[in-house]
């Protein structure tokens, strides 16, 4: 009897050969890429701490006089001509470029405060000096530095072998079953031979069969270059790429990593932001009032009734409220409204001063015919009553006549409240319209502290809506008003828009000095936390908020008393958006 298969090493017998195999390779990519907390060396910077200019060739150049910003690109160079001091494009330069060796070249302006020059490209990775030659309104002036040209980053070696570390697992699994494999397409192999001496055909079992294939599978996906799968503590998508060249105006406004910002060029001339230099000197004190708008008591009037009556309008035209209205002109009417006593009264006594009249008429007339025999002295008694009966008569008829008692505007200027309605019964002495100026407007403010008129330099007022006015102390009260001394005080130009009644600041300005540095109200930003800050513009494109202590000294300036180092560039004009750039 001929045996079929012959005794054979079992395949556990190389089982720990394959163990100890897969173990190599499972440790040997740990040991050379570690990623256990993803330690690679030195990690490459986040996006939050990348520089505001990376990718971009760009070099900043400032004098006294003016600020420049110079930026590369394939063929040109964009310059930005800025003033130093307030941030405002210079227009109209003749700025004449010296990049290199090359010759001397007269920059072109394609918009206000922006340049361009046509270059030969440059060599990644070069230095080169610059020079700019400024003649503008401010002054002649000649700029130097050295414009150096990005180079290409090279790749990471790490990088390109690490995707097939990564997979380590999968291509370990594939060799193990390849291994596996192998073992058992051997011992098949040396059955088959032994089958075949006997001439009996043998078939690779299909166990074998599937490990095989799966081997081969496994194999094939762990050599195929595959992504790299994110494991855990490392995701690969979350890291950051190479900085992207910034294009022409690419670059978009960014608050950074350190709480500076970073606004382009291009955004500030768009934003239009302004800058001041803060000069270190006195400042004045002021006194801080609250107060009200007011008519001028010389340029305004309270329309009262003397009779009383019931309230009409003038031949059927009611006053409008904010309508032009002329001096001497009649706005309202009205009719007397007493009882039947008092019109029989009034009825009776018109009756009795016109017999009065007719009598002292006819005397007058028999005086008047006997010239010579009575004395002048008599005529003219008679003469003057009858001249006092006519007024009384006229008085005692011209409400009938007229339609009663007419409301006429004392001055020039428009209609600022109405407080009687058609038909009403109106006592005398009642308001009932008010008529002002609005050219002529006046403040009225109480203050707690004493005010000496002498020592106020200056005053304004501050609105709700920000807007400042210049005014005048007229006058400071010597009595109490709840407390307060009243103050009056005219405004030297009126607004537009402005109404009686208005609440507004006043800032008196007295001759007391302090150390401080004056900036505009505009330079304050007011954070959620209800610190305020001033944004200092520390280079071309970067700006820094600084926690300052203020003390407003007018409507429209205030002291920086600590926070903010003298000579520094303030943003005056666009604080509030820069605030708003995250």
């Amino acid at each position: 009897m001929i045996s079929l298969v012959r005794p054979t090493t079992s395949a556990a017998a190389g089982f720990p050969l394959h163990a100890l195999l897969l173990a190599v390779l499972l440790v040997l990519p740990q040991l050379l890429f570690a990623h256990e907390g993803h330690d690679h060396g030195e990690a490459a910077p986040t996006a939050a701490a990348l520089p505001a200019t990376a990718g971009r060739d760009v070099v900043e150049l400032s004098s006294e006089l003016y600020e420049t910003l110079v930026e590369a690109h394939a063929d040109r160079l964009d310059i930005w001509l800025d003033r130093y001091d307030s941030n405002e494009p210079v227009s109209g330069a003749r700025l004449s470029v010296a990049l290199g060796d090359a010759a001397e070249v007269v920059a072109t302006e394609n918009a206000p405060g922006r340049y361009t020059v046509s270059i030969t490209p440059l060599a990644p990775g070069s230095t080169t000096p610059i020079t700019l030659l400024v003649q503008a309104e401010p002054g002649d002036d000649l700029l130097g530095g050295t414009l150096e040209s990005i180079a290409p980053a090279d790749p990471d070696l790490a990088a390109r072998v690490g995707g097939w570390f990564a997979d380590s697992w999968r291509w370990a699994l594939g060799l193990l079953v390849l291994s596996l494999a192998a073992v058992g397409v051997s011992r098949w192999r040396r059955q088959r031979l032994q089958v075949l001496a006997v001439g009996m055909p043998l078939l690779l079992p299909l166990p074998w069969a599937a490990l095989l294939g799966a081997g081969l599978l496994f194999g094939l996906a762990g050599v195929v270059a595959v992504p790299a799968v994110a494991h855990e503590g490392h995701d690969h998508a979350a890291e950051p790429a190479a900085a992207p060249r910034v294009e022409a105006g690419g670059a978009r406004p960014q608050r950074l990593a350190d709480g500076s910002v970073f606004v382009p060029k291009s955004t500030q001339h768009i934003l239009e932001l302004r800058t001041q230099v803060a000069a270190a000197g006195p400042t004045s004190e002021s006194l801080r009032l609250a107060g009200e708008i007011i008519g001028d008591p010389r340029a305004s009037a309270a329309l009262q009734t003397l009779q009383g009556g019931r309230v009409a309008g003038n031949a059927g035209q009611w006053p409008v409220l904010g309508a032009t209205v002329h001096r001497g002109q009649v706005l309202l009417r009205l009719t007397p409204s007493g009882s039947g006593g008092e019109r029989a009264a009034t009825a009776a006594e018109a009756a009795r001063v016109a017999a009065e009249l007719t009598q002292a008429q006819a005397e007058l007339a028999r005086l008047e015919g006997l010239t010579g025999v009575v004395s002048r002295a008599e005529v003219e008694t008679v003469r003057a009553r009858v001249t006092s009966l006519r007024a009384q008569r006229a008085a005692l008829g011209a409400p009938l006549a007229a339609g009663g008692e007419a409301i006429v505007a004392p001055i020039d200027g428009l209609i600022a409240a109405i407080e009687a309605r058609p038909g009403a019964v109106a006592a005398p002495g009642e308001t009932l319209l008010t008529v002002i100026d609005p050219s002529r407007l006046s403040i009225e403010a109480l203050a707690f502290d004493p005010v000496a008129a002498a020592g106020v330099t200056r005053a304004s007022v501050a609105l709700r809506d920000g807007t400042s006015l210049e005014a005048r102390l007229v006058g400071v009260g010597a009595q109490l008003r709840g407390g307060a001394v009243p103050v009056r005080l005219d405004l030297t130009k009126a607004a537009p828009g402005l109404v009686v009644g208005q609440p507004v600041t006043v800032f008196l300005e007295r001759s007391v000095t302090v150390p401080g540095l004056p900036l505009p109200v505009d330079a304050l930003v007011r954070l959620p936390s209800g610190e305020r800050v001033v944004y200092e513009k520390v280079s071309a494109e970067r700006f820094v908020p600084r926690v300052v202590r203020v003390r407003q000294i007018s409507a429209e300036h205030v002291a920086v008393l600590a926070g903010l180092e003298p000579a520094a560039r303030v943003v005056v004009r666009g604080a509030p958006l820069i605030a708003q750039i995250r």
